[in-house]
């Protein structure tokens, strides 16, 4: 069972990892449309 849970723990720690980059990409390209939609506007 401790194998297991420490699978767990490591896995949940990459996926992390992973979702704040994501975020993070994510962020980014919804700060360019929004300046995009802002020059269209301008």
């Amino acid at each position: 069972m401790a194998g297991f849970e420490l699978q767990v723990k490591e896995k949940a720690k990459v996926l992390k990892i992973y979702f704040k980059k994501g975020v993070k990409i994510v962020g980014d390209s919804c700060k360019k449309g929004w300046n995009r939609v802002k020059h269209m506007k301008g």
